[in-house]
C-alpha cells in the first residue's frame, strides 16, 4: 500500500539525457544525480492499516536526475534554480553567501497516499551547494565551481479529508545528496 509522495520541489537534469533545460536567461551550472536517504524520526508519517504500522517515507526512492542553473537574480546577485527530472519546472533557490539554500513550497494536494486519505502537503528544501573548500561567492558575484549538493527536504502532511489512517500532523524526510555526473 506505499505509494511515493511526489517531491514538487525539485525540478530537471541534463537536457540530453532529459530534455529539460534552464530557464531563458540562465545557464547551466552543473548536473547532479540526486540521491534520496529516507529519514526516519518521530514525527514522521505511519500508516496503521488494519493493525500493520507501514512508514509513509520510502527507503527504496530512485535516484533522479538533476540541473543546477543560474541567472540574474533581482538584487543583480546569481539566482540559482534547480531543475529534478519528472518535478516540473525551475525552483528558485534562496542562496545565502555560505552556499546554503532555501525553499518553501505549498506543493498542493495530493489524494495518492498510503495515508488512505486527501492530504496538504507543504515542502521544504534546505540544504548547501558545495565546492571543493570554502564556499565564497566570486568576486563578479557568480557561483564558485561546485561539486555537489547536500539537503534535506521534509514534506508536512496534514489532512483535508476523512478517513485517515495516519496521524497528522507529520512528516515525510530525505536526506538528499547530489553529486555531478
Amino acid at each position: 500500500m506505499r505509494i511515493l509522495l511526489p517531491f514538487l520541489l525539485l525540478p530537471a537534469a541534463c537536457t540530453e539525457g532529459t530534455g529539460l533545460q534552464c530557464p531563458p536567461s540562465s545557464s547551466t551550472v552543473g548536473q547532479y544525480s540526486l540521491a534520496f536517504t529516507a529519514v526516519h524520526d518521530a514525527g514522521e508519517c505511519i500508516a496503521v492499516d488494519g493493525g500493520a504500522q507501514n512508514k509513509v517515507t520510502l527507503d527504496n526512492v530512485a535516484a533522479k536526475d538533476s540541473m543546477l542553473c543560474v541567472g540574474t537574480g533581482p538584487d543583480g546577485g546569481p539566482q540559482p534554480e534547480l531543475l529534478v527530472a519528472e518535478k516540473g519546472g525551475a525552483r528558485v533557490l534562496d542562496l545565502d553567501a555560505d552556499g546554503g539554500f532555501h525553499l518553501g513550497s505549498n506543493a498542493g494536494t495530493n489524494q495518492t497516499t498510503p495515508c488512505n486519505c486527501e492530504v496538504n502537503v507543504f515542502e521544504n528544501f534546505d540544504g548547501f551547494l558545495q565546492s571543493g573548500g570554502t564556499f565564497a561567492l566570486r568576486p563578479d558575484g557568480g557561483l564558485p565551481a561546485l561539486t555537489g549538493i547536500t539537503a534535506t527536504l521534509v514534506d508536512h502532511l496534514s489532512p483535508v479529508g476523512t478517513g485517515c489512517i495516519c496521524a497528522f500532523p507529520c512528516t515525510v524526510t530525505y536526506t538528499i545528496k547530489g553529486t555531478p555526473f
